[in-house]
């Protein structure tokens, strides 16, 4: 539930109190567990996990903040109570939720009840839903079930039901997740460029990995920390049109957008991918615009963290979103290079409207 949880741990940053109740957070470093809107200094994220219920924390072994006193009970709108109840019924039901039955039960009519989940949680009740099981699939193989078991466990019906709506969320078959996707075949080539050494990595499916960087040797040593259980050689030529294109695209007259990618992220982050491949190259967008065009306008600060999760330059764009006041924000290869992607986009865009 990797983007429900940026959804989650924003709301912590920002201090939402409107998502008191929908869950907690608990911080590996003191062993307490804290309401979204709490005031206490913000955590590490890393040290940051979360918890739909109390219940589930003091489970793990975390207690109560003494200072947002998460165990006390809050009174909340009607609205957002009746989310808060959804969310309860998901997780009861492994996912099963008769939805419109819910909703009379609530009160609201299903739509109603739709959108006001989307507008307080951050995402669709069906992705919550999606998100939630595929979460603990990932979960119940890190312990080292089967995947039938895991599969049934999380709510779905069969294994094909599993195969068809989460695996390819996973980035690779169960199996593979649970081991550490050993064995994996990634060959990887590099380009020198204006902006620094471009490395691409390859799958038999597509990209997995663009970098961007000064030393190649950091770059390759990264490569092999993001795909620590893969077999990785050097393919310079099986590669060559890759590099091509990139190294067109670094000087703005090739579009990255056309490489074909094997990439592992969230639902939330595909959705913040595929809309940043819809950017032609000479046009930028807010992470405003971006929230917007996905569907989850409240959803600013998680798209920024999906572009900063974005695993492939170039060939997912994240360099061409900016902040609202026109300023760049920020980029994982470094703000010049992201300045200097952008403006040779933009010359390379004006040349051919000239011509």
């Amino acid at each position: 539930m990797d983007d429900l949880n940026e959804i989650r741990w924003n709301a912590v940053r920002s201090r939402d109190a409107a998502m008191t109740g929908c869950f907690v957070y608990a911080v590996r470093t003191t062993g307490v567990y804290c309401r979204p809107g709490c005031g206490a200094r913000h955590p590490l994220r890393a040290n940051v996990e979360f918890f739909s219920t109390n219940g589930d924390a003091l489970a793990a072994g975390y207690r109560a903040c003494a200072r947002c006193r998460p165990d006390e009970v809050r009174r909340v709108d009607r609205t957002t109570d009746a989310v808060i109840a959804t969310c309860r019924e998901i997780e009861r039901t492994r996912g099963g939720i008769e939805v419109g039955a819910l909703a009379g039960q609530l009160g609201y009519s299903e739509g109603h009840l739709r959108r006001r989940f989307r507008a307080v949680v951050g995402v669709s009740l069906a992705s919550y839903v999606r998100e939630y099981q595929s979460d603990r699939v990932r979960e119940t193989l890190r312990s080292g079930v089967s995947v039938t078991d895991a599969v049934f466990d999380a709510g779905y019906r069969s294994v094909s039901a599993f195969y068809e709506r989460a695996a390819p969320r996973l980035g690779m078959t169960p199996a593979r997740y649970r081991d550490g996707a050993r064995g994996e075949l990634i060959r990887y080539t590099s380009v020198e460029t204006p902006v620094g050494i471009v490395l691409a990595a390859s799958t038999d499916r597509g990209v997995c990995s663009i970098r961007i960087g000064r030393d190649e040797e950091v770059l390759t040593q990264d490569l092999h920390k993001e795909f620590p259980g893969a077999l990785i050689e050097r393919d310079d030529e099986g590669l060559s049109d890759v590099a091509l294109i990139l190294a067109g695209a670094i000087h703005g007259d090739a579009d990255a957008g056309a490489l074909p990618l094997d990439l592992a992220g969230t639902a939330f982050q595909i959705r913040v991918w595929e809309a940043l491949r819809t950017i032609p190259a000479g046009e930028t967008r807010t992470y405003s615009d971006v929230a917007n065009q996905i569907g989850s306008p409240r959803a600013v600060r998680a798209v920024a963290s999906a572009c900063a999760a974005n695993s492939v330059a170039l060939a997912v764009p994240c360099h061409r979103v900016i902040r609202r006041d026109g300023s760049l924000g920020g980029y994982r290869w470094g703000l010049p290079v992201k300045e200097a992607l952008l403006l040779a986009e933009g010359n390379h865009h004006d040349a051919a409207r000239l011509s």
